[in-house]
């Protein structure tokens, strides 16, 4: 087998060799049966005649030789290649167009796919995670929690660590903040109160020390902490002697047992449910310690399990429902509340699944019209080379030969548009993971590798033989008889020819419409998103979080006199207008929520009890952010415990439990009895929390002082917004030094302003909405190179006919009318077919939009307008060539 492949690579590059070896052999032969005839007594001429008789032709005998040494489909092959090379350097203008429109559809595509296979299709860095699931409370179907996915309460998750059996491992985890002290400036660290079984149902260990046992995860054990990479690196550079060392986490003292490697930043809230407060970055981990018998308290776990070897998913399921059962024997109240478990390949892509695939289907289309485009480039040069064909054909080559010439030829493009599209690629990435938004999940681990190049060379084959071959098809069907006509070069190839041409230009336009009308829909989406009303003015205002540790400021009151005291300072910073705090400021995060009860309006089943957002509010929040008052008064300094507790609601929370009635002097409360209720004293705009595209929920606002519940959970962590009076960035120092001059140990959290805020709430539409445009002004201008190309090549082809019209006395405008109107119903015909494909299609980008129907009949009106204008203008230019076409030139030409 290996002489067999050294003969054939010797055949195919040392083939001059070859074929004098060859020459020289067979005139060998031909030489000793010469001198047999010779002995037998023969003249020389006789014996010569003789032995070409018997021999045979020399180029018959070596075309034999060839064929019997099987390399004659590689030297075929190898020849069409070096004919390629040679036909391109002959029209290097073709070559070069097509190339690149092939590297810009080739390049986006490998660039988006590297975007999926990274997020979508790459394995987990978890060991364990092919039978990690993440299970989930699911709220009762039309209650007024909604439907989605809820964290878990402290006694759900024991009950459920004791009662299961389809689980090998179970942790859990929640969010927690710490400041690190002890050295250089307090920081602020996002972290996570974990039990032990969080890293074994994981199955990733430490690159140094361990990671917290069963015995440490319990209450009254000695504090240790696990770090993550990036905090070691950073904080401590990377000391491996850091391992054993103590460490003040919000003033306690914690023992370092471990360091995780830099892939692991579980968990974080990419991919997470928006009702579940996750850090961005993990940068930490500490025991949860639970008791045997935890507390009532919030719902404010998240779990994941490892399944038992040979358990399913649907055998999970049926475990929890199991719980369910049990749980609501236990407490009937949560009747209708049943549980869920998600796959954690799927959990951590939920949010950024639908956006890539429709980026992904959006590439798709520009690497079509890209393909169609380049192969009616390659249609019109082929029929350009008609007499080449039929002079080929007369002479004995076959249509498969012809085929599998000008297949060669344009695999030679696709392999040089797929290199260049791989450069364009590259550069294409790094642009997506400096102008990313955070949502994405792993965007910095975004690149090229062996995957990537892999589906690069198999679309840039594909796309060789999708462009390539209804061209060499259409061009090849030679009628030689007709052919050898005089005239008959001129014909333009075969009849299917121009229908096949005129085919690729429609599903051009069709493809192109198609995308920009869902280019359109998203940047109306995004213009609505921009001007929609949020409730609030982010023009100069600071926002910042204070974390206070709970060992310093262990009860509210204390929590209450330090917020009063920070915001006292604040007022009288120079340059600071107002100031006001809350547990979450705009576009911060969603706030915390509760089950509320209405005296007036009892709820009779505890499964529809009416929800609420919960935020506690000091004295000039609302104005602090501009968010004006529309009826009542506001928080005062005088609500405080001494007077009686008072609320501010939101106005949909007003048009939703008082519709038609004046909500001032009303009455609301948090669903236990135990806590009294408040007096609605005012009512503010709707402030949007975490998105403008969110529906404003029914929100209550309390007085920080008059806090109810000692024990609420945002309480420790409220969140400044400052006006200013000059440029928020020129005293962002003052208001550190405000802050610090109170307690110098509280470092400044999120530190941001309301406009940064914003904008990063919208970065992920925005950047959908520029990707999809940049794709549909990349269709446009594809399908623009298509219909000129046609519409010239058919004023080439129409040359005598034009001339032969004017010559008749045909006006010079009915020629331009006459080819405009040609591309105009090709134009149309694919509008046509877009719009009956748009309406399909954009049916399924409905989640993606806001204020706009995906019918949308100015967007699509709009579009259809556009692709028709720059239809005309493509065709213009060749029409215009047209009108100067020369009768008596025309008339000669062949």
């Amino acid at each position: 087998m290996l002489n067999d492949l050294r003969f054939s690579f010797r055949a195919l590059f040392r083939r001059n060799v070859m074929e004098a070896e060859l020459e020289q052999e067979v005139r060998f032969h031909f030489e000793q049966a010469v001198e047999k005839n010779l002995r037998a007594g023969m003249s020389r001429e006789e014996a010569m005649r003789r032995a070409r008789l018997t021999f045979g032709g020399h180029e018959q005998v070596k075309e034999d030789c060839r064929q019997a040494r099987g390399t004659g489909a590689l030297e075929s092959f190898w020849q069409d290649i070096q004919y390629g090379f040679r036909v391109h350097r002959k029209s290097p203008g073709f070559f070069i167009i097509a190339a690149l429109t092939l590297a810009l559809g080739i390049g986006a595509s490998t660039a988006v796919f590297s975007v999926v296979n990274t997020i979508l299709l790459r394995s987990s860095p978890y060991p364990n995670a092919q039978r990690v699931v993440v299970p989930w409370r699911v709220a009762p179907i039309g209650s007024a929690w909604n439907t989605g996915n809820f964290p878990w309460g402290d006694r759900e998750f024991v009950q459920l660590s004791k009662t299961s059996t389809a689980f090998q491992n179970l942790g859990t985890f929640r969010k927690d903040n710490f400041n690190l002290t002890g050295s250089a400036n307090p920081e602020y660290l996002e972290g996570v109160r974990a039990s032990s079984g969080l890293f074994a149902t994981l199955g990733t260990a430490p690159i140094l020390g361990r990671t917290f046992t069963a015995e440490e995860d319990r209450p009254g054990q000695a504090l240790v902490v696990v770090l993550s990479h990036r905090l070691w690196k950073s904080r401590f550079g990377g000391d491996p002697s850091v391992v054993g060392s103590t460490i003040h986490l919000s003033g306690l003292p914690y023992t370092v047992i471990g360091v995780m490697p830099a892939d692991f930043t579980f968990p974080n809230m990419a991919g997470m449910p928006a009702s579940i407060d996750l850090p961005r970055e993990t940068q930490l981990w500490v025991p949860l310690a639970l008791p045997a018998v935890p507390p009532r308290g919030p719902s404010d776990l998240s779990i994941i399990g490892e399944l038992k070897q040979n358990v399913s998913l649907a055998r999970a399921q049926q475990d929890l429902h199991a719980y369910d059962r049990r749980w609501l024997e236990l407490n009937p109240t949560l009747k209708g509340w049943s549980s869920d478990a998600v796959p954690l390949a799927k959990q951590a892509v939920t949010d950024t699944r639908r956006p890539l695939l429709l980026l992904f289907g959006a590439v798709c289309v520009v690497l079509l019209i890209a393909c169609a485009n380049v192969a009616g480039l390659t249609l019109n040069r082929s029929l350009g080379r008609q007499k080449e064909f039929t002079l080929r054909g007369a002479l004995g080559a076959r249509r498969s030969r012809l085929v599998s010439q000008l297949m060669t030829e344009s695999l030679l493009v696709a392999l040089t548009g797929g290199i260049l599209g791989i450069l364009l690629a590259e550069g294409s990435l790094s642009l997506v993971r400096h102008l990313g938004p955070e949502s994405i999940p792993h965007l910095h681990e975004i690149g090229l590798d062996l995957s990537v190049f892999a589906f690069a060379l198999g679309i840039t084959l594909l796309t060789g033989v999708l462009f390539g071959l209804a061209p060499a098809f259409g061009a090849t069907r030679i009628n030689l008889v007709e052919a050898l006509k005089e005239g008959g070069q001129r014909s333009g190839g075969s009849v299917s020819a121009p229908k096949i041409r005129n085919a690729l230009l429609i599903s051009q336009v069709a493809l192109a419409l198609v995308l920009v009308v869902a280019a359109g829909l998203l940047a109306r989406t995004f213009y609505h998103m921009i001007n929609a009303n949020s409730g609030f003015d982010a023009t100069h205002v600071v926002t910042f979080e204070i974390p206070l540790p709970a060992t310093k400021y262990s009860d509210t009151d204390r929590m209450a006199q330090l917020y009063q005291q920070v915001q006292q300072r604040l007022q009288a910073t120079p340059g600071v207008q107002s100031v006001g705090f809350a547990s979450v400021v705009p576009m911060a995060g969603p706030s915390d929520s509760t089950e509320i009860r209405i005296p007036e309006h009892p709820s009779t089943d505890p499964a529809q009890n009416p929800v609420a957002n919960y935020l506690f509010v000091s004295p000039g929040y609302f104005h602090s952010i501009g968010a004006p008052l529309q009826r009542g008064r506001d928080i005062s300094d005088a609500d405080n415990l001494t007077s009686a507790p008072v609320t501010i609601i939101n106005s949909a929370m007003a048009k939703k439990y008082w519709p038609g009635e004046d909500p001032i002097g009303k009455q609301v409360g948090v669903g236990s009895t135990r806590y009294p209720v408040r007096t609605i004293v005012g009512v503010v705009a709707d402030i949007k929390q975490v998105s403008v595209r969110e529906v404003p929920a029914p929100a209550m606002f309390v007085p920080y002082t008059q806090n109810e519940i000692r024990t609420w959970p945002s309480m420790p962590t409220l969140q400044y917004a400052v006006h200013t009076k000059v440029d928020p960035d020129s005293i962002a120092g003052n208001i550190r030094e405000a802050v610090h001059s109170v307690d110098p140990d509280l470092p400044l959290a999120n530190f941001a302003t309301l406009t940064t805020l914003v904008d990063t709430s919208l970065s992920a539409d925005r950047f959908a909405t520029l990707l999809l445009s940049a794709f549909g002004v990349l269709a446009l201008i594809l399908s623009a190179i298509g219909m000129y190309g046609v519409v010239s090549h058919s004023v080439m082809q129409r040359t005598p006919e034009i001339g032969i019209r004017i010559a008749l006395g045909a006006r010079r405008h009915q020629i331009l009318v006459m080819m405009l109107g040609q591309g105009c119903r090709l134009a149309g015909a694919g509008i046509a077919i877009g719009l009956i494909a748009a309406l399909t299609t954009t049916q399924l980008m409905t989640r993606f939009l806001y204020g706009v129907q995906p019918t949308d009949l100015t967007t699509i009106s709009s579009v259809s307008l556009l692709l028709l204008a720059v239809a005309l203008l493509a065709c213009y230019i060749p029409a215009r060539k047209a009108m100067k076409v020369d009768p008596m030139i025309a008339l000669r030409y062949e």
